[in-house]
């Protein structure tokens, strides 16, 4: 059996690019995994500056994935679409779709 692909989800642009492409989907997951773990914790305040990294590196991995698939922030996963910094962030250091 072949694996269908869900249509609105493109592919890097390039085949050498497809390492990258995966990478990214894994360092989002894991940031994503880490984020709501402190976000969770009892004391905020304490983690508010690595809440801040992680959603920078966060918004790093989208903006990369945005670049790297055919046809841009148009073809992001929801997960990446619907996302948004807990803290307030410079609107520069995020991507398009937060603003």
């Amino acid at each position: 059996m072949t694996e269908k692909k869900n249509p609105n989800l493109r592919g890097p642009k390039y085949s050498s690019q497809s390492e990258v492409f995966e990478r990214l989907e894994i360092v989002f997951s894991k940031a994503i995994i880490q984020r709501e773990a402190l976000i969770k914790d009892q004391i905020r305040d304490e983690n508010k500056k690595e809440i801040i990294i992680i959603d920078l590196r966060i918004s790093m991995c989208i903006k990369n994935r945005a670049r790297l698939t055919s046809g841009g922030y148009s073809y992001l996963p929801e997960q990446m679409y619907d996302w948004e910094p807990y803290y307030e962030i410079d609107q520069k250091l995020l991507p398009k779709i937060t603003s």
